[in-house]
């Protein structure tokens, strides 16, 4: 098994590649907010967790591979990382009717993802010390079953769809070898920087959601939720900026040194998807409610605006206890964003779009004080 020095050395920094890749798949997740504008129902938000996970499995192969082979930027890194943004961006393009007439578009993008991705890992087999055939399995069985659903009809060329993620999964996370790898040979420096940015990346996103719906439907309604909705943004990144992200690098160093695989795994290929998951789904809404100003919103929306907080704050909790944080010092923030979101709800019947926005700015505000004060305390108990 190769040792870190022997793939990365330490403290390498984000190439701007992987910088443009991301700006693809944040392209992606914006085609992916706009199916979740207006009143999105069950099956819209079933298809927004399939959507998203599609790309973001491709985010992760794309990180692992960088993380242990890009360190310097070979002519197949780079064949690779461009091929890979032209599939992410089929794959965006065939959003708005991915599970319609453009189906085929979208599953020829994710076989092409898949079959790229098998260059790198295999011309580097012997670096990371996996055999030849376990990047042709990794990859080539995946993309076989993005191009059979091709010729399957709906709903089964769904399953096939769910299926070709899942063996990638189980394949990348549990297997024999794998894990040790995730241990041993990542780029910890890397890996937190590139979460980090990407996450940079998805607030982006949503602010350029809010001036997009404020562009159409500029009314003073419209731009009272504007204004609120990116205060909101903000509140939130300055959460995670302040109090997440600064300890991701020193916990993902610490799972490292313990040798946890297994929570390695959970805090870079698993938990960051339920934060963007969270923070896209609260865009969506602020685009919907920018665009309603004046007039309700619809419960859909509504629901999405809970969702998206509260995911976020459950996902930053699930992070730090992973971490190895205690209990006793994410409880307190960690269930009030998780729960006083939900409060948003039974509101939207009762108060128009723009106040619902302030009210979701003042739930977020008052997590984030409870999250200084739990921070503070826990500060003063360490020294």
């Amino acid at each position: 098994m190769a040792t870190p020095q022997e793939t990365a050395p330490a403290g390498r920094k984000v190439h701007w590649l992987e910088l443009f890749f991301d700006l693809v798949i944040v392209a992606y997740i914006g085609q992916i907010a706009h199916t979740m504008h207006g009143d999105p129902s069950l099956i819209d938000a079933l298809a927004f967790v399939g959507l998203l996970a599609a790309a973001w499995w491709a985010w992760v192969n794309a990180t692992i591979t960088m993380s242990l082979f890009g360190a310097r930027v070979t002519t197949a890194i780079w064949v690779s990382v461009t091929i890979g943004m032209v599939a992410i961006g089929v794959m965006a393009a065939a959003i708005p009717d991915a599970l319609g007439d453009r189906a085929a578009a979208f599953a020829i993008g994710n076989a092409l993802l898949r079959m790229i991705w098998s260059l790198p890992w295999f011309l580097n087999r012997r670096t990371v010390g996996l055999p030849w055939w376990r990047s042709v399995l990794y990859n080539g069985v995946p993309a076989s079953l993005w191009l059979v659903s091709i010729a399957v009809a709906p709903p089964w060329q769904y399953l096939i769809w769910a299926a070709a993620v899942a063996v990638e999964v189980v394949l990348l996370s549990f297997l024999d070898g794998q894990q040790e790898l995730l241990r041993d040979a990542l780029n910890v420096d890397h890996l937190a920087e590139r979460v980090g940015l990407l996450v940079v990346i998805v607030f982006g996103e949503s602010i350029l959601t809010i001036i997009a719906e404020l562009d159409g439907h500029w009314m003073s309604t419209s731009g009272l939720a504007a204004v609120v909705g990116f205060a909101a943004v903000s509140m939130l990144a300055w959460i995670y900026f302040t109090y997440s992200a600064s300890g991701v690098e020193r916990g993902l160093r610490r799972l490292q040194r313990r040798g946890n695989a297994s929570a390695l795994r959970d805090t870079v290929m698993y938990l960051p998807f339920i934060l963007v998951a969270g923070v896209t789904l609260f865009a969506s809404a602020l685009g919907t409610a920018v665009a309603d100003g004046g007039h309700h919103l619809p419960l859909g929306a509504a629901l999405s605006l809970s969702a998206g907080i509260s995911l976020f704050f459950a996902a930053n909790a699930a992070e730090s206890l992973r971490y190895g944080a205690m209990w006793r010092d994410v409880a307190i923030w960690a269930s009030t964003g998780a729960i006083l979101p939900w409060v948003l709800v039974p509101l939207a019947g009762h108060i128009n779009s723009e106040a619902l926005v302030v009210a979701s700015a003042g739930v977020i505000a008052i997590v984030l004080a409870v999250t200084a004060i739990s921070e503070r305390r826990r500060t003063q108990v360490s020294t």
